[in-house]
Parts: structure tokens; C-alpha cells; sequence
């Protein structure tokens, strides 16, 4: 648990909002045992969550009262996929928005680049 806590950014806070639940889901994939990364910087923005596998890689977007769609539309303005396009791995990607209220996933979406 101590590795898992200690890879945390530190721009990530508990509060209910979209840090919050990134925060759990990260937590979540990490414990998993696979290969995780928050707050993944490229030239033109920040991918949330890079989750990568030996034959592919999801690329995560996490919105908060927004919507699945309007994160999947993020990805691909600012060309969040090109840095893995050599990789020769098949590219997933995703938008998950999360409701407040709920305190859950209200909605989510996946698409291949």
C-alpha cells in the first residue's frame, strides 16, 4: 500500500470532485497489479490516467457532472494517442464521468484510436 499511496501526484486532493474520484480509481487500477500512471503530461495537456498492457494501452480522460462524450472529445483535440502510436499497441480509449451526488460512474464510454 505504501508503494501505491507514494505514486499519488500531489495535485491530486480528497475532495468530492473530479480529483477525488480519480484518486479511487487510480488506487483501484493500481492495486490491480498492472502498469498505471496518473496525470501523464504531453506538449498538449495532461492524459488523467495511462493504463498500459504488453499488447495495448488505455488512455483515460475522468470528467466530473459532465459527460463520457465530452471526454473522449478531450482525448482526441489534443492528440493525447500520438505518443503511444509507435508502441505498436492497439490504442483504447476512454471517458468516464462520475455524478457528485451519486458519488458513482454516471456514465462511460470506449472507443479505439
Amino acid at each position: 500500500m505504501r508503494a501505491i499511496y507514494a505514486s499519488i501526484p500531489n495535485i491530486l486532493e480528497s475532495k468530492r470532485d473530479e480529483a477525488y474520484f480519480h484518486t479511487i480509481f487510480y488506487l483501484m487500477v493500481s492495486a490491480s497489479g498492472v502498469t498505471a500512471r496518473s496525470e501523464v503530461l504531453t506538449c498538449k495537456g495532461r492524459i488523467d490516467m495511462v493504463v498500459e498492457f504488453k499488447d495495448k494501452v488505455y488512455i483515460i480522460e475522468f470528467k466530473c457532472g459532465r459527460s463520457s462524450d465530452e471526454a473522449i472529445k478531450q482525448i482526441r483535440s489534443k492528440k493525447y494517442a500520438d505518443s503511444y502510436l509507435q508502441q505498436g499497441k492497439t490504442i483504447h480509449l476512454m471517458g468516464i464521468n462520475f455524478d457528485i451526488e451519486s458519488r458513482n460512474i454516471s456514465d462511460w464510454k470506449h472507443e479505439l484510436f
